[in-house]
């Protein structure tokens, strides 16, 4: 039998994760505390437990995820009606392409930039444009205004804090950009804990913005978990097309331990900003190193041996991020880890640079 495949998906190229088989794993701009313990013993305590057994693991999850919705709510001071959640971010993507591409079938964002915007439209078969980033890695305001005016795009995706330049954008030239845009203008806000800047408090002035929030970057990887802030008519239309329980009943369950618990893992997060900053200043001081600002939890760095170091730190059970774009071939990504961690990566990247 010859496989019938879609003709636009014969020459798509997927997404492929990094391989997890390395001890120290600074390439997912993950957070590197492990709170799996903790977590688990919660479920088997107090309320958690509680919800549990309403929603015991052989039944299907409650469909109105109504505990979770309630508890990020309250900490975005925001309706339930304006929220809908999703297996994280990706889906969140795809389903904003699925459904709210209707009139152009255009979808707008930046290069470099999250690589699931463009792999997602190509999937459903929707033009992906992109547009280059300035040499400070900022948004070309008078290009995209031109771009937006001819294209009329259904869709544009801002990723601030930006992966993988680790910079949040100017304020000014988004806000400019929803203005000037009749589509919708999701503004992705994976890294925002580790900034200064969310765009949450805009929501009721513009109804075509939707900021896309994840718990991948706050210590909940594993739990898959993202959620849409938007104007109520956008989250109908994203329900639409939602599949039925997209979140486990565990996740949702365990989901809810950052929103009960704000003062603990902001201490984690400001942990990270803290290392951030230490690592920056000692990166900077490395020769051959041109280090760049992050507002992130991982620092985007340019270094013309990229390649040759990546596979020096495999070879030393170390993970960093290298990339496939031909325009990114100098540049490396690495996450912030523990202390520990942090120290081996600067002790590695000190000798590569000066006894290889």
């Amino acid at each position: 039998m010859k496989v019938r495949i879609k003709k636009h998906l014969k020459k798509f190229l997927s997404y492929t994760p990094d391989s997890v088989d390395y001890k120290i794993r600074l390439n997912a701009n993950e957070l590197p505390f492990d709170e799996t313990a903790n977590l688990l013993s919660k479920i088997n305590d107090g309320n958690l437990s509680v919800q549990l057994k309403k929603n015991s693991i052989n039944r299907y999850p409650d469909p109105s995820y109504s505990n979770l919705l309630s508890k990020i709510a309250k900490k975005h001071k925001i309706s339930t009606a304006r929220i809908v959640l999703s297996n994280g971010s990706d889906e969140l993507i795809l389903n904003l392409v699925m459904s709210l591409t209707g009139k152009t079938s255009r979808v707008l964002t930046f290069d470099p930039t999250f690589s699931m915007y463009e792999i997602l439209s190509q999937v459903i078969n929707v033009k992906c444009n992109k547009i280059l980033l300035d040499k400070n890695f900022d948004i070309p305001l008078n290009t995209t205004l031109k771009k937006i005016k001819n294209y009329d795009p259904d869709i544009i995706f801002i990723a601030s804090p930006n992966n993988p330049t680790a910079n949040s954008f100017s304020k000014d030239k988004i806000l400019k950009i929803i203005e000037e845009s009749n589509g919708l203008v999701v503004v992705d806000e994976a890294y925002a804990d580790y900034s200064q800047v969310s765009f949450v408090n805009y929501l009721s002035k513009y109804k075509n913005l939707a900021i896309m929030k994840t718990m991948s970057k706050v210590g909940f990887a594993s739990l898959r978990v993202g959620y849409l802030l938007a104007h109520k008519d956008i989250i109908n239309v994203i329900n639409k097309v939602r599949l039925p329980y997209n979140l486990s009943t565990l996740s949702s369950i365990i989901a809810q331990d950052f929103f009960d618990n704000q003062k603990k893992y902001k201490n984690d997060i400001d942990k990270i900003i803290k290392e951030r900053e230490r690592i920056f200043l000692k990166l900077r001081s490395y020769e051959k190193l041109e280090v760049y600002h992050s507002d992130s939890n991982f620092i985007f760095i340019k270094f013309n041996r990229s390649k040759a170091l990546y596979k020096y730190l495999l070879d030393r059970n170390i993970n960093i991020k290298i990339f496939s774009n031909s325009s990114l071939k100098n540049y490396f990504r690495i996450t912030i880890g523990t202390p520990r961690e942090n120290n081996l990566i600067l002790s590695c990247i000190k000798n590569f640079i000066y006894h290889k």
